[in-house]
């Protein structure tokens, strides 16, 4: 039995699980994936690391600053650019000014390592059910593992959270979490054969019926020309079950008519189902004391700057505070 069991090893799982460890607490970490840092994710493709989630990391609260500073001073964070130009009607506009964007050294799941340092994460568990009573917490994996903890925190989707408690005896009330809407994104990494002629780092494009980003990643550290292309929300849903191979064809034939022509020696797609928070869940995190239960995620409102990775620190921050 340990104190507390985390579900879900993104950003905000293991923003919670550093802080209660560091007060003295036992904690323990389950994901299903084979890594940690959920949405802040780098592929590896080839001889290139792509980051197909998270495309940079900003800071503006203190303790996310204050991160920053450790993640530069310890080399696993980096300032990529503090410009992103615009591209819309076939013109590319720069604003004046700009903040630093940054980005893991080797790739944004870098960030979710650091944070997951000296803890206790077991990945590759995926956990089929969950059971509560008088001691705490008790979950079941689809291997037949039991993990028992007195407080249970959630991050995950909240989709997903709304179907793992509704098979509870006693479910609690989810109408809160049923009314956070997260849409997909598609994203494309593409191995170039040689580099565009262009100065910029990366585009938001708008007013473009498929993309919305197009990030040369080779300019974030050093590696082949590539790129990294998401689609737009709206876009995704309409394509949500396209098999990846048209999926690829459409996105890349929509970067040619934004960025020019260019050659392709391989490419992937991958599809986040639950990519960007619609409808936020309207605090920071959630909590519920009488069952000792909580969530987390940059679906929550922990700040008014929108879901980003800033926001998913938060919301983690703030439920270990609960805790």
């Amino acid at each position: 039995m340990t104190d507390v069991l985390i579900l879900g090893a993104g950003l905000a799982g293991l923003a919670a699980a550093r802080d209660l460890a560091a007060a003295g607490g036992r904690v323990q970490v389950l994901d299903k994936s084979r890594g940690v840092a959920g949405r802040a994710a780098t592929k590896r493709f080839g001889a290139l690391r792509l980051d197909h989630g998270a495309r940079f990391f900003t800071a503006r609260q203190p303790r996310t600053l204050a991160l920053v500073k450790e993640g530069l001073e310890a080399g696993w964070l980096s300032e990529w650019t503090r410009q992103l130009p615009t591209w819309q009607a076939g013109q590319i506009s720069t604003p004046e000014g700009g903040h630093p964007r940054y980005v893991g050294r080797s790739g944004m799941s870098e960030i979710g390592k650091a944070l997951a340092a000296g803890l206790d994460v077991q990945t590759g568990t995926q956990i089929t059910r969950l059971e509560h009573g008088e001691s705490g917490w008790r979950l079941t994996s689809a291997d037949g593992r039991i993990f028992e903890g007195r407080t249970l925190l959630l991050n995950a989707p909240a989709p997903q959270l709304s179907v793992l408690l509704a098979g509870l005896p006693n479910a609690p009330d989810t109408a809160a979490l049923d009314a956070v809407t997260l849409r997909p994104c598609w994203a494309v990494g593409v191995a170039l054969e040689a580099d565009l002629e262009a100065d910029w780092p990366a585009l938001n494009v708008k007013a473009h019926p498929a993309l919305e980003w197009i990030a040369r990643e080779h300019t974030k550290r050093p590696g082949p020309p590539a790129l990294m292309l998401h689609a737009r929300a709206a876009w995704s849903e309409q394509h949500l079950e396209d098999p990846p191979e048209q999926v690829q064809a459409k996105l890349i034939a929509a970067a040619r008519e934004i960025a020019g022509d260019f050659g392709v020696s391989a490419s992937f797609a991958h599809r986040w189902r639950y990519a960007t928070p619609d409808q936020r869940f309207s605090a920071a995190c959630g909590w519920l004391p009488e069952l000792r239960l909580g969530w987390c995620g940059d679906w929550c409102q922990s700040d008014e700057h929108g879901p980003r990775l800033e926001a998913a620190l938060l919301s983690g921050w703030a439920l270990a505070q609960q805790v």
